[in-house]
């Protein structure tokens, strides 16, 4: 069994942002608790399995934002740290790194490599539409992050009159490049049709981009990039004048056990391998 990702919940469903495509959805802030118990018995389990299974890469996600549970960050990073994993990234809309400019150089010093930033444009104005009035500007997020020696991902979901056709998702890869950005990410936005959150559902439909569309993105790095890589589920990397491009969608699944996209692990114990169906349980 091979498995690409180990991606680690931080926290629970608390969040600062009010994207109206989110899974989770916010909850607002109140009892949002630092302290946050973690399993580090399964954790432990958790990580030689994932050792065993050839993974490379551990992400520290969330179904809320996960700079609300700093302390979980850490914990999480110095049990890491005994693994010795090449590749540790982390997942947020970036709101609070402003506060946490010292952190930054720790998480370096811990071992992690990457930033993964949540973005739906490259224009502050059109980001705080989706996510709020106090998004950090992208920009200032990137040179905060290089400064502490961090690689950083700009992970944009395309939506209908943001990032939504083949010019605008090569015009925010051109951005990237023009802001040092190692990695850009570009997926449709999508929801698990088996959520009972209407209004989420909606929003989505009204706000997808279509087919031909996904299309026509793919054909531009086709046309004019050039194919680096093919991973698993379909996800394809490119170099673009220069700038590295991935084109994937995050809502996948296998069957096959021997094609794995990620484990999931809980702060609570549990191990899964599908963010869609609670019945993916491994421990």
């Amino acid at each position: 069994m091979k498995i690409q990702t180990f991606s680690v919940v931080v926290g629970g469903k608390k969040c600062n942002a009010h994207c109206p495509y989110c899974v989770s959805k916010m909850t607002g802030l109140e009892d949002c608790s630092e302290t946050g118990y973690i399993n580090e018995r399964n954790f432990h389990k958790a990580c030689q399995f994932a050792k065993q299974s050839g993974v490379s890469t551990v992400l520290l996600t969330g179904k809320g934002e996960p700079t609300l549970y700093m302390n979980q960050i850490d914990r999480y990073l110095n049990i890491l740290e005994q693994y010795d994993f090449p590749f540790i990234e982390l997942q947020t809309n970036g709101m609070d790194l402003p506060l946490h400019n010292e952190e930054l150089f720790n998480w370096y010093n811990k071992g992690m490599t990457t930033v993964c930033l949540s973005c739906a444009h490259w224009l502050t104005d059109r980001n705080r539409e989706i996510f709020g009035e106090l998004f950090e500007p992208l920009e200032k997020n990137i040179n905060r992050l290089h400064r502490a020696g961090l690689s950083v991902r700009a992970s944009c979901v395309m939506c209908k009159d943001y990032i939504d056709n083949a010019s605008s998702v090569g015009a925010f890869a051109l951005w990237c490049k023009e802001h040092k950005v190692e990695q850009f990410t570009a997926r449709p936005v999508g929801i698990d049709e088996n959520s009972d959150n209407e209004k989420i559902k909606e929003w989505v439909r009204e706000h997808s981009i279509s087919k031909i569309q996904q299309k026509e993105v793919e054909t531009l790095f086709e046309k004019v990039g050039f194919l680096l890589l093919e991973l698993a589920h379909g996800a394809k990397v490119y170099d673009y004048y220069g700038q590295n491009v991935s084109i994937n969608s995050c809502l996948t699944h296998s069957p096959d056990p021997d094609d794995i996209r990620q484990l999931i692990f809980s702060p609570d114990g549990h191990l899964r391998y599908s963010w869609v169906y609670d019945g993916a349980i491994i421990i």
